[in-house]
């Protein structure tokens, strides 16, 4: 595969969250009580919901814990977003002491929040903001919610100080070149086991031939929950067997506990353990407020509960690595996956959580990775169309092995494989994620952008004052036929014919809700999702 870890910008790169000096403003602000939006009467501009007050990681069953506070916070954004006294006003989500900050770990049952809320953010862009906090108790939350009253939608505050996300690109040495890391090159091609969840399938199957032929494993066994009755796991095991290595293929649930502990026990009574690769996991896409606690919990069981178990279930060993497959959909591209970016933040924060404890670890949250497997399978046209105007096309088969491999060799806890294309990132006329802006930082192009779209919505206002009833039908549908073909991805609005249905024309969900955004920036609005 040539020089692994030398990615080209066109094909993709890693990249690592940094936490950033962010600027501050005035407070203005109403507390929420735990128990509900409905204890708030008069609503200001921005209201506080305060989840790091009664959940912890500390003394409980982690993904019990993980549950609660996710499904609690769930219902609070529905409510916030069905609400319409609170259509004009900024809902703050803080925990405490959740995120992983300079190196020190955050807190594994709040992390999930950060994922959830992102989604309904990117979804409902202006209506939600993030903020966690040390110590420093309520004078910390006022410092974090000037922050957020000055422009920022993700922020962090320690010792005082305002800090925001950014991914910032790792520099890309030759594979193999220990020297350029901080750590040393994790030996797979000795005695035991490599593990790998949801390996009959998907990324699962792709990372098991990688390490074969790549990284010298010997000796492979790979769990989904049919287990050798998964469709292609005859054909995948002799393919492995014919590289040389032994495989076994063995059904196991790792959402339950007790099937991971019996395996893993089985695993090292027989002939050791190397390292594990959790590749499960299953999407269920659905916008925040058509989730439900049901939904979230079908998602958060074969990813985060599994990552958990595994975690438990090798404690004390000596792993050459211990790596967990998450998604950018819990940091960029969250939209339409609020369940499915709060279980791949929590391998995010478990990662964490292991290296300060001085385990290996490492979650490689990559973006859509294009090998006909796993989510990716399912995006349409439309969907890669949307992505790559967005400035976040999809990584190449290539390009993501390439970038898996990079990322195996850094000692830390989380990396972002992803393709980012900065020029059309930087003519995003939404609210791009904080996590982007360093990328694409606010030029003055940016800024005329943004300047023209509220000139445009009082001028819209203006011109269909002075027209008859039919001009103003005219203009306005002419106006949401270039927006829907600016969704869509075609070239004129003379694509979008004014009686086809918005299925017809290969709208989702999610490209309803981008057009609803588009057009609410457009005409000065608060149009509602369901319009």
């Amino acid at each position: 595969m040539g020089q692994l870890g030398a990615v080209s910008g066109d094909g993709g790169a890693l990249y690592g969250v940094e936490w950033v000096p962010g600027v501050s403003g005035a407070r203005d602000a109403v507390w929420v009580p735990w128990e509900g939006l409905s204890q708030v009467s008069d609503v200001p501009g921005t209201v506080v919901l305060d989840c790091g007050e009664v959940v912890s990681s500390a003394g409980v069953d982690v993904p019990a814990g993980v549950r609660s506070v996710v499904h609690r916070v769930l219902g609070v954004v529905q409510e916030w977003l069905a609400g319409e006294r609170f259509a004009g006003s900024r809902l703050v989500v803080v925990t405490r002491g959740a995120v992983a900050v300079a190196g020190a770990a955050g807190d594994v049952v709040q992390a999930p929040v950060w994922g959830l809320v992102r989604a309904a953010l990117s979804e409902n862009p202006g209506r939600f903001a993030l903020a966690d906090v040390d110590g420093g108790g309520d004078a910390a939350v006022d410092v974090a919610v000037a922050a957020v009253a000055a422009g920022e939608s993700e922020v962090a505050v320690r010792d005082g100080a305002v800090l925001v996300p950014r991914l910032t690109r790792l520099p890309s040495p030759v594979h193999g070149d220990v020297d350029a890391f901080d750590g040393t090159v994790p030996a797979l091609d000795g005695a035991g086991a490599v593990l790998v969840t949801g390996g009959t399938g998907g990324l699962g199957a792709v990372v098991a031939r990688y390490l074969v032929a790549e990284r010298g494993v010997r000796d492979l066994v790979l769990t989904s929950r049919r287990g050798p009755d998964a469709p292609g796991a005859t054909e995948l095991a002799d393919e492995i067997r014919a590289m040389g290595a032994r495989v076994d293929i063995v059904a196991c649930d790792v959402s339950d506990r007790e099937q991971v502990d019996a395996l893993v026990t089985s695993l090292t009574a027989d002939r050791g353990l190397l390292a594990v690769v959790h590749a499960a996991g299953v999407g269920d896409n659905g916008l925040v407020g058509a989730l439900s606690p049901e939904r979230v919990d079908g998602v958060l069981a074969p990813k985060a509960d599994a990552a958990w178990w595994l975690h438990e279930a090798t404690a004390g060993m000596d792993l050459a690595a211990f790596v967990l497959f998450s998604s950018a959909g819990g940091l960029v591209l969250t939209a339409g996956q609020g369940n499915y970016a709060a279980a791949n933040v929590f391998l995010d924060a478990l990662a964490a959580r292991r290296r300060a404890e001085g385990l290996p670890a490492t979650s490689m949250a990559f973006g859509f990775w294009d090998v006909g497997a796993g989510l990716g399978q399912y995006l349409s046209e439309v969907d890669r169309r949307r992505m790559a105007s967005q400035g976040l096309p999809v990584l190449s088969y290539e390009a993501g092995l390439e970038l898996f491999a990079a990322g195996l060799d850094r000692a830390e806890a989380t990396v972002v494989p992803l393709r980012v294309d900065t020029a059309a990132l930087r003519t995003r006329t939404d609210e791009v994620p904080a996590l982007l802006r360093a990328l694409a930082p606010a030029t003055r192009r940016q800024a005329a952008a943004v300047a023209s779209a509220v000139t445009a919505a009082g001028g819209l206002a203006d011109r269909l004052a002075g027209l008859t009833a039919g001009e103003r039908h005219r203009t306005v549908l002419q106006l949401v036929r270039s927006q829907v073909a600016a969704v869509l991805g075609h070239g004129s609005a003379e694509a979008i014919g004014p009686d086809r249905a918005f299925q017809e024309l290969g709208f989702d969900s999610l490209a309803a809700t981008e057009l609803r955004n588009q057009l609410n920036t457009l005409t000065g609005l608060r149009l509602p999702a369901t319009l």
